[in-house]
């Protein structure tokens, strides 16, 4: 089967409708979004609609399929279509030749940059932020993309359609919580439950307390119970905060209440079904990143490392150190978040992570009980940029006070990268970020030897290093770049 290509895009879309998606709801409209299949939903005022697909359509047959997803990237991104839908299982394009399918999981992250200006126009190409994002999106496309040609593919096209457009039960049912729309969940969770739980959120913030803790204890949940160990958890009818023990070894926490007899949370869990399946528990926790507003992102200067860098980077590390570094060195990650740049380290017993928030450090000794290869007295909390050394374990304290072992001291981090302007204030859309960076006792104790250069928080952490860590090697990331085995000098 094969289309003419001379036919008007609506036509093809019509007969794409026949065609291919007969059994599904091709017909809704979402903004900007040119073609979307969905589960078909006969009480929709009763249940959310779940969609499968979201693609661009373009006339004829001498479009570059990944230039037609990169541009329906830029329009789901622009309008912000999943804060107001569902995301689907696959993003894709197609002319009158051919369609291509992509798990929209796959290009989450682009949605979730720092400082990128989503205002340009999606059909415009010759954009610097259009090049930007085509060439993360080519990246990804090589490996992943399926691509149908109508007149040759399109047996193997039904097929593909029919094992992964799974229609559910045809009665209202609770929707699945997964790895493409527990994001999305989450914006319609911030208008519908938030409002309703007693907290002073400024006051939170400032306890490093926010309303995505809230969420995660909501989701990893059964029966309103939380089941892993979280920072808050859930506890049938009140939350509870921060369990941890006392200076006499018993268990302090803190209580939340709900402020309408918790009837908004019920109504609003009545829609979706929790716990999610049990194959996206570790990603969903450990990409919480996901979760955290763009100004504490900013602020913090925090940034999720890949998994791709992760192993590129421990292979530069092999290469400086030798094959079995691992066993000759010590390895401290003093901004370590939930611990995935660790990941693949085998030598538990030299590998020290700490971090500034507690509900990281909750994560990490999560994953340790799910098989993480990390000692849990090795995980602590720890905010390096005003902590003093003396608040270390005693074993890494130990290392860093011998001038000989401090040699065998590798600090691997990938570093926060917030500073004073980022990329709107400069094209002049926004402000600075106030005292990002100068309230820190790093900034105010080295400022007169790094200058302007202290207001960026990744400088803080490295003149710290420099002076209070003398003899270690430093292994660091270069932001948005790769890192380079010139990169982990000796200091």
């Amino acid at each position: 089967m094969s289309y003419n290509k001379s036919i008007r895009e609506e036509e093809l879309k019509n007969k794409l409708r026949v065609d291919y998606f007969q059994e599904y709801d091709a017909t809704p409209i979402l903004g900007n979004v040119d073609f979307a299949v969905a589960v078909p939903n006969p009480i929709p005022q009763l249940k959310e609609t779940e969609y499968f697909f979201w693609a661009e359509s373009k006339k004829g047959n001498q479009n570059d399929i990944y230039e037609s997803i990169t541009q329906l990237i830029l329009t789901i991104g622009k309008e912000k279509t999943f804060d107001s839908f569902l995301p689907p299982a696959f993003l894709g394009a197609f002319d009158s030749e051919k369609i291509a399918f992509i798990s929209y999981n796959s290009v989450i992250d682009i949605f979730n940059q720092n400082d990128f200006n989503w205002k340009i126009a999606p059909s415009d190409h010759s954009t610097k932020e259009f090049q930007q994002v085509l060439s993360v999106v080519k990246n990804i496309l090589d490996k992943e993309v399926l691509i149908f040609k109508f007149s040759d593919d399109s047996k193997e096209l039904k097929r593909f359609i029919k094992k992964n457009f799974k229609i559910g039960k045809t009665k209202i049912s609770k929707i699945q919580i997964n790895k493409n729309n527990f994001t999305a969940i989450y914006q319609k969770w911030l208008k519908e439950v938030k409002p309703f739980i007693q907290v002073n959120w400024d006051e939170a913030k400032k306890q490093r307390i926010y309303d995505y803790n809230f969420y995660l204890a909501d989701i990893m949940s059964d029966n309103n119970f939380s089941f892993k160990e979280l920072f808050v958890r859930l506890k049938n009818d009140y939350y509870e905060i921060g369990l941890k023990k006392d200076e006499m070894g018993a268990f302090d926490s803190k209580t939340v209440y709900f402020k309408d007899d918790q009837i908004a949370h019920t109504k609003f869990w009545n829609r979706y079904k929790r716990p999610p399946k049990k194959e996206y528990w570790d990603y969903i926790v450990e990409r919480q990143d996901l979760l955290v507003p763009q100004d504490i992102r900013e602020r913090r200067g925090s940034y999720f490392t890949p998994q791709q860098w992760v192993e590129l980077s421990q292979q530069y590390l092999a290469e400086e150190f030798g094959e079995n570094w691992q066993d000759e060195y010590f390895i401290w990650d003093c901004a370590a978040g939930t611990g995935n740049l660790l990941n693949g380290l085998t030598n538990k017993y030299n590998i020290w992570a700490s971090t500034i928030d507690p509900a990281d450090v909750k994560v990490m000794k999560d994953r340790i009980r799910n098989g993480a290869n990390l000692l849990e007295n090795h995980v602590f909390q720890f905010d390096f940029l005003n902590d003093s050394f003396n608040n270390l374990p005693q074993s890494l304290k130990d290392i860093i006070n011998d001038p000989e072992l401090r040699k065998k001291l590798i600090v691997y981090i990938n570093p926060p990268w917030g500073e004073a302007a980022n990329a709107k204030q400069i094209r002049g859309t926004g402000d600075n970020k106030t005292d990002v960076a100068v309230k820190h006792l790093t900034y105010k104790k080295y400022i007169n030897d790094i200058g302007i250069a202290g207001r960026e928080l990744f400088a803080q952490f490295i003149i710290r290093i420099y002076q209070e860590i003398p003899g270690c090697k430093l292994a660091q990331f270069s932001k948005l770049k790769n890192c380079a085995s010139s990169e982990f000098p000796t200091i």
